[in-house]
C-alpha cells in the first residue's frame, strides 16, 4: 500500500472568500515519489493536528509567504510578506506535533524556515540587507540558479549521492541561529543555510523548492523518495 503523505496548505482570500491553496508541482513530486499526497487544511483546533497526523505516515510543509519576527524576537522588517495569521497558528502547532511524534518530515522553502523557528532558531529577514548579492536568491521558479555545498556525512548526501547540487531559489529569508537538534547539511557558497538536518528522525528542511525540479532531475526527486521510504517504517524508527 503507497503510504499518504501530508500537505500542508496556504490560505488566500479571493474574490472575498478565503481559500486553501497549493501548487500542483507538490503532489505531483509525492505521487513520482511511490506516495498518495493528501492536502491537509488549516484548523484553529490544535487538537485536529493530531488527528490529520493520524491519516498521514509523512509529512511536506509547504513554503509561503513570511512567519511573524515576534516569533523569535524581532521586530519586523519593512520588506516582510507576512503569512495570514490563521495559516500561521496552523503552520506552528502542525510542525510542533509532527516533530514531537517523529512523523517522517521534509519541510521546504518557508517550512524550511518555519522548522527552524519552532526548534528555537531564528531568521535573517531580509538577505540583501545581510549578504552580499543576497538578490540572487530571489529567483525565477523552477529555474536552476545557484549551487549548494553539502555536508559530506549528511543524511542529504546519502541521499542525492554528492557533496553538491544545484537548486533554484525563490526566497528572500533565511536561516540565522540554528534551533536545537538541527543540524546544517549544506550552504550556497555564499554562507546561507541552504538544508538543515536532525538525527534519530527523518526530519529534512530545505531552502529551495525540489518539488519544482523533481519531474526533470533525478536528486531532487530522491527526497521525496526517501520520505516515501520512511513513511513505510515503523514510527520512530525513521
Amino acid at each position: 500500500m503507497r503510504p499518504v503523505i501530508g500537505l500542508s496548505c496556504d490560505l488566500a482570500v479571493r474574490e472575498g472568500r478565503p481559500r486553501l491553496e497549493l501548487w500542483s508541482t507538490y503532489p505531483r513530486a509525492i505521487e513520482l515519489a511511490g506516495g498518495t499526497p493528501l492536502l491537509l487544511p488549516a484548523t484553529d483546533n490544535p487538537g485536529h493536528m493530531d488527528e490529520q497526523l493520524d491519516l498521514v505516515d509523512g509529512l511536506v510543509l509547504t513554503g509561503g509567504k513570511d512567519y511573524d519576527p515576534a516569533l523569535y524576537g524581532a521586530k519586523r522588517h519593512p520588506k516582510m510578506r507576512p503569512v495570514m495569521a490563521e495559516r500561521q497558528f496552523y503552520d506552528l502547532e502542525l510542525a510542533r506535533a509532527a516533530i514531537r511524534r517523529k512523523v517522517p518530515l521534509l519541510a521546504i522553502c518557508g517550512g524550511h524556515q518555519l522548522v527552524n523557528v519552532v526548534c528555537g532558531g531564528d531568521l535573517i529577514q531580509h538577505l540583501p540587507d545581510a549578504v552580499e548579492g543576497g538578490e540572487m536568491h530571489d529567483g525565477k521558479p523552477g529555474v536552476l540558479a545557484h549551487e549548494v555545498d553539502i555536508e559530506p556525512d549528511s543524511m542529504l548526501a546519502r541521499l542525492v549521492k554528492a557533496d553538491g547540487l544545484q537548486v533554484d531559489s525563490t526566497h528572500h529569508q533565511a536561516v540565522d541561529r540554528i534551533g536545537g537538534g538541527l543540524h546544517v547539511a549544506a550552504r550556497s557558497p555564499d554562507g546561507v543555510i541552504e538544508a538543515l538536518e536532525a538525527r534519530g528522525a527523518f526530519l529534512l528542511c530545505v531552502q529551495w523548492h525540489p518539488e519544482r525540479l523533481a519531474a526533470d532531475h533525478r536528486q531532487h526527486l530522491a527526497l521525496f523518495e526517501a520520505l516515501v521510504e520512511a513513511s513505510m517504517e515503523e514510527p520512530g524508527l525513521a
